[in-house]
C-alpha cells in the first residue's frame, strides 16, 4: 500500500500546485491518497503484531502437536504389534498341539493293531506300546501349552480393548482438542490485532469521507468554463454589403460581351465603381488574417501572443514567482545583516566588512526583482483594462479559483480571431494594410492586375489563383469554425498554396479546388515541391 501511495500520491510542483489547490476534484484525490498513509501504517502495526505474538506461538504449537501425534502413532503401532505377537504365539501352540494329537492318534492305532496281531513278537508289541505312551505324554504337554497361550491371548486382548486402546484414543482426542483450542486462540489473536486498530482506521476513513465531500463538481465545472474564455472582446456585428442590381452592371458596361459576363460570374467578387462607391478587390486569406506584413504587429510585452485572459493569468503567476524570489532575497539579506551585527559585537567570529559585498549583491537582486515586478504589474493592469473594456471582471481572470496552468481550448485560435477582427474593422473603416500578392510582398499598389477587361471606368479585377507549392495530408480533424479557416478531416489530401510564415498557420486548398483557407500547420504532414 505504501508503494501505491508513493507512486500515485506525488503532488505536482511549481505552477501545477496552483492547479491542485484550485480544482477540488484534484485536491480531493490527493487528500484521499494521503489518507491512505495512516491506514498503511496501521496495517504495518497489524503485521508487526502478528509477527511478534501470533506467528511464534503458532509455530511452537505446530511443533509440539506434530511431535505428540508422532508419539501417539508409535504407541498405536506398538499395541498392534504386541497383540499380533500374542496371537501368533497362540497359533503356534495350537499348531504344535494339533501335530502331537495326530502323532498320538497314529501311535494308538498302531499299538491297537499290533495287540491284535498274534504273529508279532512280544518285544515288538512292547516297543509299540512304549511309543504310544510317549506320544500321549507329548500330546498332554502341547495341550497344556496351548491352553496357557490361549488364556494369555484372551487376557492380552481384554487388556488391549478395555484399557490400552481406549487410553490411546483418549490421548488422540485430547491432542486434537488442544490443537483446536490453540487454533481458536491464534485466530482470536489475529482478530484482536485487527480490531485494536479499527478505531484509528475508522477515524482515517471518516477523514477520507470528509475529503471526498469537499469535492465540488459545480465549482470545478465553472473553472473549466472560466478557463475556456479567451478574453477577446465580442466581435462587431456583420455589415450587409449590397451589391446592387445586376442591370446596373449591364448598363454600365454598354453593349458588353459574353466573355466579360462569364468572367464576372466565374471569378467571384470583382472591383467596380457603383453608385459612387468603390468595392475593394478580395484579399487573400493570409492578408485577411495577418495584414500586409510584419509592420502591423504590435509589441504587447511578455506573453503577448496569448489571449488577454490567458496572458493575465500568466502575468499574475509570474508576479507571484517574482514576489517569492524577492521574499527569499530579503530574508537572505536580513540573515547576512544579523550575521554582520554578530561579527561587530564579537570580532572573533568574523570580519564584518566581508558581509558588505553580500548585502550589496542581495540589494541589487532585490532592486532588479522590484523592477521586474513593477513591469509585469503595469502589463497586468493594461490587460485588466482591456478585459474590463470587453465586459469581463478582474475577478474572473485573477481569482484564485482559476489556475494559470490549465490550457484554454480556445487559445489556439484566439490569435487568429483577433487578427481577423482587426482586419475586418480596418476594411469597414476603409483602411488597413494589405499584402499585394499571395507571396507576401508589400507592394505599393492594392490592385493585382492579373486580368483587366479594359472597358472604360468599370475595371474588373480577379484574384489570381496561387500556384500549388506542395501537398499535405491532414493528421487530425479541424472544424474550421474561425473566419478564414476551412474544415478538414483526418487523412484528407490538400494542396499547399502558402507556407507558414511563423504564425502557426498554413494556407491550403481542397483537392477538388472547391475552397481554400488556413489550417494549423501542426495538423499537417507536408511535402513541398522543389
Amino acid at each position: 500500500m505504501r508503494a501505491l501511495i508513493k507512486k500515485h500520491g506525488i503532488r505536482p510542483k511549481g505552477q501545477e500546485t496552483e492547479l491542485m489547490n484550485s480544482v477540488s476534484f484534484i485536491r480531493g484525490y490527493y487528500d484521499f491518497v494521503a489518507g491512505l498513509q495512516p491506514i498503511a501504517a496501521q496495517h504495518e502495526i497489524i503485521a508487526e503484531n502478528l509477527k511478534t505474538n501470533v506467528i511464534p506461538f503458532a509455530m511452537q504449537k505446530i511443533a509440539e502437536y506434530k511431535q505428540a501425534k508422532k508419539q501417539l502413532e508409535a504407541d498405536n503401532a506398538n499395541l498392534q504389534k504386541h497383540m499380533t505377537n500374542v496371537i501368533s504365539d497362540m497359533n503356534k501352540s495350537l499348531k504344535e498341539y494339533s501335530k502331537q494329537f495326530k502323532e498320538a492318534e497314529a501311535a494308538m492305532l498302531k499299538y491297537a493293531k499290533a495287540e491284535k496281531n498274534m504273529e508279532i513278537s512280544r518285544l515288538e508289541l512292547e516297543k509299540t506300546k512304549n511309543n504310544y505312551q510317549v506320544r500321549l505324554g507329548s500330546l498332554e504337554e502341547s495341550k497344556q501349552s496351548y491352553a496357557v497361550m490361549t488364556t494369555k491371548a484372551n487376557e492380552e486382548q481384554a487388556i488391549h480393548y478395555d484399557k490400552k486402546l481406549p487410553q490411546l484414543l483418549e490421548n488422540y482426542r485430547r491432542l486434537h482438542t488442544n490443537r483446536i483450542l490453540d487454533t481458536v486462540e491464534i485466530l482470536n489473536k489475529c482478530v484482536e490485532a485487527e480490531s485494536s486498530v479499527h478505531p484509528i482506521i475508522g477515524s482515517c476513513h471518516n477523514d477520507m469521507r470528509k475529503d471526498i465531500e469537499k469535492i465540488d463538481p459545480v465549482k470545478d465545472g465553472n473553472l473549466v468554463v472560466e478557463n475556456l474564455k479567451s478574453g477577446h472582446p465580442r466581435p462587431l456585428p456583420f455589415i450587409f454589403e449590397d451589391m446592387g442590381n445586376p442591370k446596373t452592371f449591364l448598363a454600365g458596361s454598354g453593349a458588353g460581351s459574353i466573355e466579360t459576363i462569364d468572367s464576372t460570374f466565374k471569378k467571384g467578387t470583382l472591383m467596380s465603381k457603383k453608385e459612387g462607391k468603390i468595392i475593394a478587390r478580395k484579399q487573400s486569406m493570409h492578408q485577411k488574417f495577418f495584414g500586409s506584413g510584419s509592420n502591423d504587429k504590435k509589441d504587447t510585452g511578455d506573453y503577448g501572443t496569448l489571449p488577454p485572459q490567458q496572458r493575465a493569468r500568466k502575468l499574475q503567476g509570474k508576479i507571484g514567482d517574482l514576489e517569492k524570489e524577492k521574499e527569499r532575497a530579503v530574508q537572505s539579506r536580513e540573515g547576512v545583516i544579523k550575521m554582520q551585527m554578530a561579527y561587530r559585537e564579537n570580532p572573533k567570529l568574523g570580519n564584518p566588512v566581508d558581509c558588505d559585498a553580500q548585502i550589496a549583491q542581495y540589494g541589487r537582486e532585490i532592486d532588479a526583482l522590484c523592477a521586474d515586478i513593477q513591469k509585469y504589474r503595469i502589463q497586468l493592469d493594461d490587460v485588466n483594462a482591456q478585459l474590463n473594456v470587453g465586459g469581463l471582471t478582474a475577478n474572473s481572470i485573477n481569482g484564485s479559483d482559476t489556475p494559470p496552468s490549465i490550457r484554454s481550448v480556445s487559445s489556439a485560435s484566439s490569435g487568429v480571431t483577433s487578427r481577423v477582427n482587426t482586419i475586418n474593422d480596418s476594411h469597414r473603416n476603409g483602411g488597413g494594410a494589405r499584402r499585394g500578392s499571395f507571396s507576401g510582398s508589400n507592394g505599393g499598389s492594392d490592385v493585382d492586375p492579373c486580368v483587366t477587361n479594359g472597358h472604360g471606368k468599370d475595371e474588373l479585377y480577379e484574384e489570381c489563383a496561387p500556384p500549388v507549392l506542395g501537398e499535405a495530408i491532414a493528421q487530425f480533424a479541424f472544424d474550421g469554425s474561425q473566419d478564414g479557416t476551412i474544415r478538414m478531416d483526418p487523412n484528407e489530401k490538400l494542396w499547399l498554396i502558402e507556407k507558414d510564415e511563423g504564425d502557426g498557420w498554413t494556407r491550403v486548398r481542397k483537392e477538388n479546388n472547391s475552397a481554400d483557407g488556413f489550417v494549423p500547420s501542426s495538423y499537417l504532414k507536408t511535402t513541398w515541391y522543389k
